[in-house]
């Protein structure tokens, strides 16, 4: 929100939530409660339902649910669902979602939302959040530790956005390489 749209903020801004499974539907919980609009799509009409009850939410198809015209899509059901047939038809300034590999071809449809002004949020690093307190449990870490390190994942999302924008690459492209860097321990 801050990066691409100058709020830190979501009260009023439109987000499409595409899934409302587990993810999806606590997604919209916490977005309704901070007084985002959202639009909601899900294979099962009953979810949809509920959704609308629950927070108001307007419904979509789920086949179309990216052309909405919203401020955010949130894939939070099914990987590639960003291809040749959906990024062009987006209205979002912003994707940043739930999914796993959101992007069906990255080397293709990163730069293509790159070119059509979109801030796509790399899946790998919105969704970090799992795999830290994963991890920190396998490896007996301490658990305040995970939640600094749930809280960085700003700071490196904006690392990546910032990283993006100085090289004209796509978000994607920035992602890939800093987690090489880190991977690989350096700087």
């Amino acid at each position: 929100m801050r990066h691409r749209l100058g709020r830190a903020d979501v009260a009023g801004v439109r987000v499409a939530v595409q899934g409302l499974g587990n993810v999806g539907w606590n997604l919209c919980r916490l977005l309704a409660a901070a007084g985002a609009e959202l639009v909601v799509a899900d294979v099962r009409a009953e979810l949809v339902d509920a959704a609308r009850s629950a927070f108001a939410a307007e419904p979509a198809s789920p086949e179309s649910v990216h052309e909405e015209k919203v401020d955010v899509l949130a894939p939070c059901a099914l990987g590639a669902v960003l291809d040749d047939r959906t990024v062009p038809a987006l209205t979002a300034a912003i994707v940043a979602g739930g999914a796993n590999n959101q992007l069906a071809d990255e080397a293709r449809h990163g730069p293509m939302l790159r070119e059509r002004g979109i801030l796509y949020v790399p899946d790998y690093v919105i969704n970090a959040g799992g795999m830290i307190q994963l991890a920190t449990e396998r490896l007996g870490l301490d658990p305040a530790d995970v939640d600094d390190r749930v809280r960085a994942i700003g700071a490196t999302l904006t690392e990546v956005f910032e990283r993006a924008d100085r090289a004209g690459v796509p978000t994607s492209a920035a992602a890939r390489e800093l987690a090489r860097e880190r991977l690989a321990g350096t700087p």
